[in-house]
């Protein structure tokens, strides 16, 4: 990719595996991505629209939907398709601050937290239950 000539006013850099992807979201406008779960979590939390463009199948097509119904992005994976609905994105600051809100109200920041504490309460549950059964007998 980083041999690729990509046309006069676009910059393209090429960056591989990086640990800061969060502020790549955060100084982003739109992501193009596939539809995996942890990228869509991570972009509705910094209010990103995102522009789905493949899925594995059965994990995450229902992804799809969820980003559609919600109003933060769109699918395609055409291209030439992709590229039209960025660029209309981007000529819209209406329907970025749109997006940007509708991923932000979809966004579940503290869910694996509560997803630990639903652990827990459970487990915590599940030992009562067992000294009970031990001190009845």
């Amino acid at each position: 990719m980083s041999s690729k000539e990509w046309g006069e006013g676009i910059n393209v850099e090429v960056k591989g595996f990086v640990n800061n992807m969060d502020e790549f979201m955060r100084s982003s406008d739109v992501i193009v991505t596939k539809a995996g779960p942890g990228t869509i979590a991570e972009a509705s939390i910094c209010g990103l629209p995102c522009m789905l463009s493949s899925y594995l199948p059965g994990q995450e097509e229902g992804n799809v939907p969820f980003v559609e119904d919600a109003g933060f992005g769109a699918y395609s994976g055409n291209p030439t398709k992709i590229a039209d609905t960025v660029s209309t994105w981007l000529s819209s600051p209406e329907m970025l601050s749109s997006m940007k809100e509708a991923a932000l109200e979809a966004a579940r920041p503290s869910a694996t937290v509560d997803i630990a504490k639903d652990l827990a309460a459970m487990l915590f549950e599940h030992k009562n239950k067992q000294k009970q059964a031990a001190g009845a007998e």
